[in-house]
């Protein structure tokens, strides 16, 4: 495609893009900014208005491709549709597994976009808050789930367990993670940390419970026949870090993290927390090793 052909189909994908966006949901200038510079596409508000004039002021040609390029992302990620050079137009994509993303604008963002929970696990409260915003899926690695299992039948109702069913109704899929207690990894695991801190031989025994009140929590919301699948799983593995990841694959990703400090109670040990947009490599590097980790779980029930 000549240099032409390509700046005159980059001018119509624009055009047919702020169509679309401003059609469906009445999209400002300064709100399809934000979204772009969400995306990953930063552009500034003069190369938009300056397109916008009818082609009575100039846009540069990679001002233009930028523009181009993450107006095609945002409709792909809004609207499930992708652009025919031929039509000129956007046309449905119907992607297989497609849901829907409402890309985050200024208002929305974060007000930070790394986080350090130096003195440990963070509140109930904060934890619900965080999967609130799940579209697809919630999952959560520990070692022993002991505090999970707890929120559900310790807790008022209304703090956890509403929360995650209010998910499963809209069609989330919760996904836990525990040691499988009668691998190796397990009692290696709690063997070697029975050294520094005596507790973790009992808590090593209490596994079997654990184990029976999350296979009881799973059985109760499988009988609800809910949209969403709640699944435990058991793991084999010598457990190197807690993560918790809301919609993982997704580009709103997020997680909370935090690395098992020998000598340190598990609670106790500093939590991260950040986003896949605002902490690309960060993320990926922790979305990888959960799906090493995690790959040959067996299902519990």
């Amino acid at each position: 495609m000549s240099p032409i052909d390509e700046r005159s189909m980059h001018l119509k994908l624009c055009f047919a893009a702020i169509q679309k966006l401003q059609f469906k949901f009445g999209y400002g200038q300064n709100s399809i900014i934000a979204k772009l510079k969400f995306l990953g596409f930063e552009v500034n508000t003069a190369s938009l208005s300056n397109l916008l004039s009818n082609g009575k002021r100039n846009v540069g040609d990679k001002a233009l491709s930028r523009l181009a390029n993450g107006l095609e992302r945002l409709v792909a990620e809004e609207l499930d549709m992708s652009f025919d050079p031929v039509l000129q137009d956007f046309i449905p994509a119907q992607t297989s597994g497609w849901v829907a993303y409402i890309v985050p604008d200024s208002t929305r963002l974060s007000t930070h976009d790394f986080a350090i929970h130096p003195e440990g696990r963070v509140l109930l409260e904060q934890k619900a808050r965080f999967i609130g915003s799940a579209i697809q899926e919630v999952v959560e690695i520990g070692v022993r789930l002991h505090s999970f299992a707890n929120y559900f039948y310790s807790q008022n109702d209304a703090v956890f367990r509403n929360r995650v069913e209010e998910l499963l109704r809209r069609g989330v899929h919760y996904r836990a993670y525990m040691i499988d207690p009668e691998s190796d990894a397990a009692k290696l695991y709690f063997s070697d940390r029975a050294r520094v801190l005596p507790s973790e031989q009992a808590a090593f025994e209490a596994l079997p419970g654990i184990v029976a009140q999350l296979s009881a929590l799973s059985q109760e919301f499988k009988t609800k026949q809910l949209k969403g699948k709640f699944e435990i799983y058991l793991y084999q593995h010598l457990p190197v870090c807690m993560i918790y990841a809301v919609d993982p694959q997704l580009i709103h990703g997020k997680m909370m993290v935090s690395s098992y400090l020998y000598g340190i109670r598990r609670a106790n040990c500093p939590v991260l927390e950040f986003t896949r947009a605002n902490q690309a490599a960060l993320f990926r590097k922790y979305r990888e090793t959960m799906t090493l980790f995690t790959e040959k779980a067996r299902l519990l029930v």
